[in-house]
This record gives structure tokens, C-alpha cells and sequence, in this order.
């Protein structure tokens, strides 16, 4: 009996102690779980260098003698082409005359969208259906345009979404016409018409070229045959003071140059040279515009890793014309993949890869290395049989030497064909 009660206790205990280490293992693998795996995600990086510029172009300035006799009125954009003799600005003797002139455009713009709008060559065969889905559009393009700061087209679109709703009321029967509207409009624009009085005086071009009404004071000390001459502390000392403050603006209404083609100029800190005679976007950040530039030259100042960079661009618009200093971004490539730590690389077979957690196994999985950082690489998302994927639980801690696999640090393959870092930006 004594033997039996002894058998069934040792029984009990066997069973306790298993029960024991089952709990302990889950405990012990629920905790490694959390501190030794990290979810593979996607993540983006840029390969590109950074620094602050200077735009140059062979300017000449526009002078008017008659700026205190009245109100100045530019009849150009910045950034728009000139011919020769033809108007980049009016005097006028108040500011009631540029109003009127203002007003009477937004009078006729709005009177021809009434008139298309009402035209039945185009409501007779408008589908409404149709028409409330292009104001749909219409209006989150706009809000879309809005978010973005980009507000150069918003008046053509909002004349746009005028008429598409006209057209829709128009079609659905809400209204037969528009024309007491458009008599009304007509009758406000005769009378400002008849309010107009002829310019002071008229500024015309003695060249033709590009045009913008903003000046710094650089336009005579800066210019293309001169930028081989620039050393890295003039770069500096404009870019540090980008407007001079003893500039001479008297009568003085803005500015020409003949070409579209500017200049870049500024100090970079690479030992890279590779990336000179190609093209690469551009980035102000600072103006918030992106061009597609050539890098002309990369010049050494003889001070460690410094350079003087100058690229070129044949793209022209009012933000190019009016900018002289600029925060830039030369951008090399753009990277998007399953983001890996270095810690947890190891090679199997000579094969890189991770060890990812599946459960209660371990199962080794490989690399497709599109891009390597400091302490991470990029791998693609690819879909063949043993690569990582997306949201596997990547182990980071060290696994233990077997045979011959072994961990980054000690073996590291960078075969990949991944172009050198100059600068990350995340």
C-alpha cells in the first residue's frame, strides 16, 4: 500500500513538474517574443545630399523715371517671356485705376462662363448624372490645391466649377437661363469702362527675355562667366544675407535676362564625385518646387571633403525667375522596402539573411538588399519561397554559432549593387 501511495505522489509530482515547464516556457518565450523580435515593415529612405544655394543668371535691371508720378500696375507675370518693346508695367495716377482694370477682367471672365453655360448646344446634350460627378472632381481638386499651397491654376478652376454648376442647374431645370445675370454684370462693366483713364506712363522692354518684378541687389556682382571665380566663403556671405541691404532699388521696377538656363551654385561636404555630368532632381525645399538638374561641375575647395557644386536648369517659372537663395536637395534615388536592422543579419550557406519566429519555430529567411544604410539595410518585398516578408517577426538577438552560419558583423556580403551613401534623409 505504502508503495502504491508512493508511486501515485511521484506520478503527481512528474505531472506538477511538466505542468511547471510548460507554463515557465510559455512565460519565458511570450517575454523573448517581445524583446527579441521586431515586425518587418516598409520604410522609405532618400540617398541625397543637402545644402543651401544660389541662383544665378546674366540679369539686367529695368528702371521707369516716372514711379512718383503715380501707381505702379506690372502688366506681366513674373517669370513670363518678353519681346522687345512689348509692356512690362503702367503708371497710373490712383489705385482706383488698377482696381477698375481688375474688376472688369473678373467681370468678363465671369460673363463668358455664364454664356457657355447657357448655351444649349452644350445643356441639351449634358447628362446631369455626368455634370455632378465633374463638380465632384472639380472641388476636390480644388480643396486638393488648397491643402497643397498650390494656388496658381485655383482661379481657372473655380471659374470651371462655376460653370459646370450653372450647366448642372441649367440641365435639371433650376433655371431656364442666366441672361438677367449677365445683363446685370454687363451693365456694372460699361460703367467701370467708362471710368478708365489712359496710363501716366508705360514701361516697355528694350530686350526680350525673361521678367520678374523681384530684385536683391546681386544683379550687377553676379553672372555666369563668373561663377568659375566664386570661392566657397562668397557662396557663404550671399546666403547668409540673400537680399543686400544697401541694394539701389530707386526707379527701379525689376529685372530681365535673356535666357532660361540658370545656374545653381553651392558648398557641399562629400568625398563623392561620382555623380557629376548627371542629371537628378533637384529639390528646394525652401521654395517648395522640384526641378530636374544637371550637375555641371564638382569642384574641390582644398579644405577636407569641401566642394563647390554647380548644376544647371532649363526650366523657367516664377519661382525659379524670383529665387536667389534656395535650401537644396540633390536627390540621388529613393528607396522603399522591408526595413532589416543590421543586428539581425546572419548568413546561411553564404546566403544573407534573418531568422524570423513562426510560432515556436525558428526559420531563417532570405535577403533581397536593395539599399544598405548605417545600421539597417532595405530588402524587397519579394514574393518567391524563403524570402522575408512583410510583418514576419524579425529575431534581433544574437543566434548562436552553428556550422556555418554567422552574423553580419563577422561575415558581411555588401556584393549588392546599391550606390555608395553620401547623406540619408529618412
Amino acid at each position: 500500500m505504502n508503495l502504491r501511495r508512493l508511486r501515485d505522489a511521484l506520478l503527481y509530482l512528474v505531472i506538477f513538474g511538466c505542468i511547471l515547464a510548460i507554463i515557465i516556457s510559455q512565460i519565458s518565450l511570450s517575454v523573448s517574443r517581445e524583446s527579441k523580435t521586431e515586425d518587418a515593415v516598409m520604410f522609405t529612405t532618400r540617398q541625397s545630399i543637402s545644402f543651401t544655394g544660389v541662383m544665378i543668371r546674366d540679369e539686367k535691371l529695368v528702371y521707369s523715371t516716372d514711379l512718383d508720378k503715380g501707381v505702379l500696375s506690372y502688366s506681366v507675370d513674373d517669370g513670363s517671356r518678353l519681346s522687345k518693346q512689348s509692356s512690362i508695367a503702367k503708371i497710373y495716377d490712383s489705385y482706383n485705376q488698377i482696381y477698375f482694370r481688375y474688376r472688369i477682367a473678373k467681370l468678363e471672365d465671369e460673363i463668358d462662363v455664364l454664356e457657355k453655360a447657357q448655351d444649349r448646344g452644350t445643356t441639351d446634350y449634358a447628362q446631369p448624372e455626368f455634370i455632378s460627378s465633374q463638380i465632384s472632381e472639380q472641388y476636390k481638386s480644388i480643396l486638393s490645391n488648397i491643402k497643397n499651397k498650390n494656388l496658381d491654376n485655383l482661379n481657372s478652376q473655380k471659374l470651371n466649377l462655376l460653370k459646370l454648376m450653372c450647366i448642372l442647374n441649367v440641365t435639371s431645370n433650376v433655371e431656364s437661363d442666366y441672361q438677367q445675370k449677365i445683363d446685370s454684370l454687363t451693365q456694372e462693366l460699361m460703367t467701370l469702362e467708362t471710368s478708365l483713364v489712359s496710363p501716366v506712363s508705360v514701361a516697355n522692354a528694350t530686350e526680350s527675355g525673361y521678367f520678374t518684378s523681384v530684385v536683391d541687389g546681386y544683379e550687377s556682382e553676379l553672372s555666369i562667366d563668373g561663377i568659375p571665380d566664386m570661392t566657397a566663403d562668397d557662396i557663404r556671405a550671399i546666403t547668409a544675407s540673400p537680399i543686400k541691404s544697401d541694394a539701389e532699388v530707386s526707379n527701379v521696377i525689376g529685372k530681365v535676362f535673356s535666357d532660361y538656363t540658370w545656374k545653381f551654385v553651392g558648398v557641399i561636404d562629400t568625398p563623392d564625385r561620382y555623380f557629376v555630368n548627371q542629371r537628378f532632381d533637384l529639390i528646394l525645399a525652401s521654395l517648395g518646387k522640384t526641378y530636374r538638374a544637371y550637375v555641371e561641375s564638382i569642384t574641390p575647395t582644398g579644405n577636407g571633403n569641401e566642394a563647390i557644386v554647380v548644376l544647371s536648369c532649363d526650366t523657367m517659372d516664377a519661382t525659379a525667375a524670383a529665387a536667389r537663395v534656395a535650401d537644396a536637395e540633390i536627390l540621388f534615388g529613393e528607396y522603399s522596402g522591408i526595413r532589416v536592422p543590421r543586428s539581425a543579419i546572419r548568413f546561411k550557406d553564404s546566403i544573407k539573411g534573418v531568422y524570423v519566429m513562426e510560432g515556436e519555430k525558428m526559420l531563417f529567411k532570405q535577403l533581397d538588399v536593395i539599399y544598405e544604410g548605417d545600421d539597417y539595410v532595405l530588402s524587397a518585398v519579394n514574393n518567391a519561397d524563403g524570402y522575408l516578408e512583410l510583418y514576419d517577426r524579425v529575431l534581433l538577438d544574437p543566434v548562436p554559432t552553428v556550422g556555418n552560419i554567422t552574423n553580419d558583423a563577422s561575415d558581411r556580403k555588401n556584393g549588392d549593387n546599391v550606390p555608395p551613401v553620401t547623406n540619408v534623409s529618412e
